[in-house]
């Protein structure tokens, strides 16, 4: 199997549509379209596709982000309840900011294994 490195790369940090490049993924903050405006591309793929991957990339970025934030702190500053908290926000901010990169890698991914298709006839 081949991998197209550059469109995946493209795909993530530009928030394009995998197949051709130029329509937007997202039509809000953090919803995904359910089709490309430039080339029709079925974005959602079979219904639940999208949900479980990011879901589950979103999480292990926040759990290692935070355990991460709490052993620096516990190692320098010792344990008190400000580390827990600083380390739970960390985990929270750190989701929220990489939502939409986890969401456009995860469409670039199912466009690449042929979950996602055009519409027929386009």
């Amino acid at each position: 199997m081949h991998v197209d490195l550059g469109g995946m790369v493209r795909t993530t940090f530009s928030h394009r549509c995998p197949a051709c490049g130029r329509g937007p993924l997202f039509s809000s903050r953090f919803a995904l379209r359910d089709r490309c405006p430039d080339c029709g591309l079925d974005l959602q793929g079979q219904h639940g596709a999208h949900y479980g991957g990011p879901i589950i990339l979103g999480y292990a970025v926040g759990g290692i982000t935070g355990l991460g934030t709490f052993a620096v702190l516990f190692l320098w500053m010792g344990y008190s309840a400000w580390v827990t908290w600083v380390s739970v926000g960390c985990a929270i901010v750190s989701v929220l900011l990489t939502f939409r990169h986890i969401k456009a890698h995860w469409t670039w991914w199912l466009y690449s294994v042929g979950e996602l298709k055009p519409e027929p006839g386009d």
